[in-house]
């Protein structure tokens, strides 16, 4: 699976201070690969220092995961909080 933008909720904040949550059956190795949110820096302006809580897998509710975000022109990693 990839992306999708029906998934994510941005909670509030301003770029660089936003808070999303994102479920996926994706697993967690998936969502935390480079570029998997590449288009969430245009959906959403998802940017450095961003904030995900993901949850994943089954049911969406396999693992919930701490993740931050950094955008390197268009370029999105994450990295897990855990």
């Amino acid at each position: 699976m990839a992306y999708n933008s029906e998934d994510m909720r941005l909670m509030g904040g301003v770029p660089g201070q936003q808070l999303f949550l994102y479920r996926t059956e994706d697993a967690v190795a998936s969502v935390t690969g480079s570029g998997y949110f590449d288009e969430a820096a245009v959906d959403y302006t998802l940017d450095t220092g961003d904030i995900i809580i993901a949850c994943t897998g089954a049911d969406m509710a396999a693992a919930v995961d701490m993740l931050v975000a950094t955008n390197t022109d268009g370029v999105v990693t994450v990295v897990s909080g855990t």
